[in-house]
Parts: C-alpha cells; sequence; structure tokens
C-alpha cells in the first residue's frame, strides 16, 4: 500500500530547501552581479567606440540630454540620441531610451553620458556647456578637490557610467560621479559607479583597474 508523506516529513524537507536556499542565495548574488559588471565594462567600451565615431564624423562629440522635469529622471544623461539616430549604436522602438544597449543594473534605461559639449535642456538646445565635475589630480581621480568645467579646453572628454548596483543616495557624491575616485564601484557589495572617461588629449580609463 502507498503511503504518503506527514506532515512532519513535509516539514522537514522544507527545512532543508530552506536552508539550501539560504547557503547558496549570496553565492548565486555574487555571480550575477560580477557577470552584470562584465557586461557594463564591456558595453562602456562600445560606447567609446561610438563617440570616438561620431567625433571623427562630426568634428565634436554629441551633445548632452538635461532636464528640470522630474517625469523625465530616467532620460536625465541617457547615451544620446545622436549615436541611435547615426547607427552608432543600436536603436530601441520601444522605449524612449536612445538605444538598446541598456544598463543592466537598472533595466529600461540607457547608460549615462556627460561631456563639456552643448545640452539638450527639455527638448531644447542650449547655448552652454555641459558642467562637468573634473578633479584636481584628473585623470587619477582620487583628490577630494575639483570644479565643474565646462570648457571647450577641459581635460575631460567624456564619461560614461553605469549607476552600479546600489547607486548612491548622496547629492553631493552624485553631483561628483562619476569622475571622482570616491563615487567609483570597486569591489562585489560596494556602492558606486562603474564609469569609463577620456582624457581631451590622451587614452581612456577604466574606473575599475
Amino acid at each position: 500500500m502507498n503511503r504518503g508523506f506527514t506532515l512532519i516529513e513535509l516539514l522537514v524537507v522544507l527545512a532543508v530547501l530552506g536552508l539550501l536556499a539560504v547557503l547558496a542565495g549570496p553565492p548565486l548574488l555574487a555571480t550575477i552581479e560580477r557577470a552584470r559588471v562584465g557586461r557594463v565594462v564591456a558595453d562602456l567600451r562600445t560606447v567609446e567606440v561610438a563617440l570616438e565615431a561620431y567625433r571623427t564624423d562630426h568634428g565634436a562629440y554629441p551633445p548632452v540630454t538635461v532636464s528640470c522635469m522630474a517625469i523625465d529622471a530616467e532620460q536625465v544623461l541617457q547615451l544620446p540620441q545622436e549615436l541611435a539616430d547615426g547607427d552608432y549604436l543600436p536603436q530601441n522602438p520601444r522605449t524612449k531610451t536612445s538605444t538598446l544597449l541598456e544598463d543592466p543594473f537598472h533595466p529600461g534605461a540607457t547608460y549615462k553620458y556627460a561631456a563639456p559639449e552643448p545640452y539638450w535642456m527639455n527638448g531644447s538646445m542650449q547655448s552652454e556647456r555641459y558642467p562637468v565635475w573634473v578633479p584636481d589630480d584628473f585623470p587619477s581621480c582620487q583628490s577630494t578637490g575639483g570644479r565643474h568645467d565646462d570648457s571647450p579646453h577641459s581635460p575631460l572628454a567624456w564619461a560614461v557610467w553605469s549607476l552600479g548596483p546600489r547607486p548612491q543616495k548622496t547629492k553631493a557624491l552624485n553631483d561628483k560621479a562619476p569622475t571622482a575616485g570616491m563615487t567609483w564601484y570597486t569591489r562585489m557589495g560596494d556602492h558606486g559607479v562603474i564609469a569609463r572617461y577620456k582624457e581631451r588629449n590622451g587614452p581612456s580609463w577604466s574606473t575599475l583597474r
């Protein structure tokens, strides 16, 4: 005669499964985070190629996108629409984002982009340039001092970044991201951005070194 499980046996099985889930959870989450970080690093190199190709064709880097409207918060500093329109990056017809190249830590949003270039504000091109934080010791970027630089001769050509798995909550740090070292993601479980930036007349750098 077939014998079913008793309530105690079922509770024991559930307890064992729960224990296994607790033990397996952290390593699994760490593996997922490492994979996403690796994808971000590769994607930012792809964006770099697109930016440099755009500059070769147009003589300048693409404009920055900003907005003072809360409804557009996800679109602030998005990858330039010009990169998608010019086929430097693939287009995404399904969302407002400019490209299929989405930040894996923030699905539905592109990576961020900033440069001391003219910028779009609420859909209108501004005559000023966008001010980007440049540390005093740029390009090593470990100094706590620096300035917001919108000069066409700024030592920073551009910066692209992911907000990372755990975005900073402090406005003062966000205002200095991604070029201030204190805002960088450096290890598993860390807060901060994962970025790539380029010197005006020099090489590009990754914040994960």
